[in-house]
């Protein structure tokens, strides 16, 4: 174990028993990455939200004997934006996106090339759209008309196949931080 000044580090892998241990029973149980993100549906609701938090600031700052009879209230204000919040949230939807090996996304490169479809933007859809495995159903097609109406949001999803493609796999769970830095001071007894 490394000592850091602040801080405990322990090593967090399994001790294995190697008369015991399975790598055949492991690595047949391995998976493909797969992430997730969220897109929206109404990522025109972001306008509303940014202008009802500057009439916010506004208001915020006139004191309440100088508001006038039709200026809106702090209180009305932040009802409102909670209402705009709660429609944007609304439009969320989850897309899992499973990662492709260097030969999967060939084959469909080459499969397509057959076709004569060789420009990259056309082919990158093709292996994005296999690559979604949910919500089921996603086509090459819906990948254009996203990102004719948000191609912030298709950037988003291809930024997570990439991920699912080429960063190792972790999982950080911020908010168990006091649990694991009390597991880590057991460990280190």
């Amino acid at each position: 174990m490394t000592e850091v000044p602040g801080d405990t580090i322990a090593d967090e892998t399994p001790q294995l028993d190697p008369k015991t241990f399975d790598l055949t029973a492991w690595i047949n149980g391995a998976t493909s990455t797969v992430r997730a993100v969220t897109l929206y549906q109404r990522p025109d609701l972001v306008a509303q939200v940014d202008e009802l938090q500057r009439q916010l600031r506004v208001a915020e700052a006139i004191p309440e004997d100088d508001r006038g009879m039709n200026d809106a209230t702090p209180q009305g204000i932040r009802q409102r934006l909670e209402q705009v919040a709660k429609e944007f949230e609304a439009s969320a939807l989850v897309f899992k996106v499973e990662g492709r090996s260097d030969e999967a996304r060939e084959k469909i490169a080459k499969k397509l090339k057959k076709q004569n479809v060789t420009d990259e933007y056309e082919v990158a859809l093709h292996q994005l759209a296999d690559a979604i495995v949910e919500p089921k159903g996603v086509t090459v097609e819906f990948l254009r008309v996203l990102s004719d109406r948000s191609e912030s949001q298709l950037k988003k999803l291809n930024a997570t196949f990439l991920a699912a493609n080429f960063v190792a796999p972790q999982v950080d769970v911020p908010f168990s931080n006091g649990s694991s830095d009390s597991r880590r001071r057991d460990r280190s007894s």
